[in-house]
């Protein structure tokens, strides 16, 4: 390029400015790309496990619940046949619904309980006016089963396991396999996780796999199925294969009663508790071990609001996690400095579309600023900065993008060969990508810490839905704006360059679902 003088160095700031960014952005997407290659890669592998003959310690079988009447008796019938003697099963409920409140108590009475009039478990309520009483939390018993519901869901799903971490503790046990409500284990999944589990003092928890059940499925849950399976057919067993720090991913988990209270216990309000505990675990020197070879089966979201909403809060709950976290997991001397940046990036799992976000700013705005200086210098200066960069530049955008497809390509076409599931993986892309604003939102919320409600998605049993909701009008508006806004992008870019974007394949279908769905 010629030398322009002062006033060419002023223009060539803009288009340093705009390539720098965008550089910058391709860095933060390349981290994320670089662990989605290998763990995938890594899962080809079988994971060395140690295992011992487990003992014979007394083990809960923890049921969390909040209003599931619909797929409460199906999971409690699977706990019954679990194959592992020594166990006690459960039922932690805070519903609210009166008709299954009392459905819970006649599966408490079918399991022999009686009332238990006298003790000391109390939940601490807030009025309207801010002032607090002490409620009684209601307490079934039998040998083998325990109903425990609290009046309040006070502190969400962490709130009630902070309580039943109390009880369980009153009467001497230590170890907890966790349920959501509908999630059905495998029959011997105890003795499996324990052979684990006591194989290592180390060892904090053992988290196994979780497979959506089939029979009965509608479309959209076959979409969405394929990327929470994709994490555990492929990412998690990648990160046990090359020994890597392992996720508490909520439920279908075998955990130390004793370790979750030396770190601190449930943290009680936290959107992903999950995330919180798994982070102290891995700061103070525990670690998880993920065990493929056993499987729960249960439900993913039965409509894309449900879908839609369950993303938001676990957006902003792992946000949260990144803020409070990122720093102590830079500076412990527990982690290696892999397993940091592996770390690190569990925590900004979901903030990856924040940048996503960021970036498709900057690229209409860098095309809207191209074309409204069109033929200056600025412009052509950009235009041979990026010029200098575009082959690998562009090599390292479509690997980003591929990256994305890794965990359910390895899952569909090397862990379990359902070719036929190849059909259903772009709709299940659009849809994901159709949620950008939510999980922007989402993320924003847990980063500034601004308070947002829970949200439990519904369980339904297939054969009785009910009523279900569709997305809100004022999203369904702002996807329609979105789609319009990517339209007129796209075909501008066409018409003032002659560019031909193929990414308006990703963005405009899935804007367009989001928009009439």
């Amino acid at each position: 390029m010629p030398w322009a003088g002062e006033a060419g160095v002023d223009m060539e700031w803009p288009a340093i400015t705009l390539l720098a960014t965008q550089c910058l952005l391709l860095i933060v997407f390349c981290f994320f790309a670089f662990f989605n290659y290998l763990y995938g890669f890594a899962s080809l592998w079988t994971p060395k496990i140690q295992r011992v003959k487990p003992s014979n310690k007394q083990v809960a079988v923890v049921v969390v619940s909040f209003n599931e009447k619909n797929v409460i008796e199906e999971t409690i019938k699977a706990c019954d046949q679990l194959t592992y003697k020594n166990r006690l099963i459960v039922l932690a409920d805070d519903s609210s619904d009166i008709e299954t409140i009392e459905k819970n108590r006649g599966i408490a009475r079918a399991h022999g309980c009686k009332r238990v009039e006298q003790h000391s478990f109390v939940e601490e309520i807030t009025r309207p006016d801010g002032t607090h009483y002490c409620e009684s939390i209601e307490i079934w018993e039998s040998p083998g089963f325990v109903f425990f519901h609290r009046p309040v869901n006070t502190g969400f799903k962490a709130g009630s396991l902070k309580k039943i971490h109390n009880y369980l503790k009153g009467r001497g046990i230590d170890l907890m396999y966790l349920l959501d409500a509908d999630w059905h284990p495998q029959k011997d999944a105890i003795e499996r996780t324990m052979e684990v589990l006591e194989a290592d003092k180390k060892i904090a928890f053992v988290q196994t796999k979780r497979v959506s059940s089939r029979d009965g499925m509608n479309l959209f849950q076959k979409y969405v199925a394929l990327h929470e399976e994709g994490c555990y057919y492929s990412d998690f067993e990648g990160r046990q294969v090359l020994n890597h720090p392992t996720l508490f991913s909520g439920c279908c988990t075998l955990l130390k009663l004793d370790v979750i209270e030396q770190v601190g216990g449930f943290t009680s309000g936290h959107l992903t508790e999950d995330l919180d505990l798994t982070d102290r675990f891995w700061l103070n020197g525990w670690k998880g071990i993920y065990l493929g070879s056993v499987v729960n089966y249960g439900e993913v979201p039965f409509t894309y609001e449900h879908f839609r909403r369950q993303q938001e809060r676990w957006a902003a709950g792992s946000a949260r996690a990144l803020r409070e976290f990122f720093w102590p997991i830079l500076k412990t001397d527990q982690l290696g400095g892999f397993a940091k940046f592996s770390a690190i990036r569990q925590n900004a799992y979901f903030t990856s579309t924040l940048f996503t976000g960021i970036a498709l700013i900057v690229g209409i705005i860098t095309i809207t600023w191209l074309t409204v200086n069109r033929n200056t210098y600025s412009a052509e200066y950009y235009l041979y900065l990026f010029s200098i960069i575009k082959g690998p530049f562009l090599i390292l955008v479509y690997a980003c993008i591929l990256a994305n497809f890794i965990e359910p390509l390895v899952m569909i076409l090397v862990k379990k060969r359902s070719y036929e599931e190849l059909f259903h993986l772009p709709m299940s892309f659009w849809y994901a990508w159709g949620n950008l604003h939510t999980y922007i939102a989402g993320n924003i919320k847990g980063l500034l810490n601004l308070k947002l409600g829970w949200f439990c998605t519904p369980k339904f049993n297939r054969d009785n839905v009910g009523h279900l909701p569709r997305i809100p009008t004022s999203m369904r508006l702002l996807n329609i704006f979105t789609f319009v806004a990517f339209l007129g992008f796209y075909f501008s870019e066409g018409w003032v360059f002659g560019w031909r974007d193929e990414f308006a394949l990703l963005w405009l279908p899935a804007f367009l679902i989001a928009s009439v769905k």
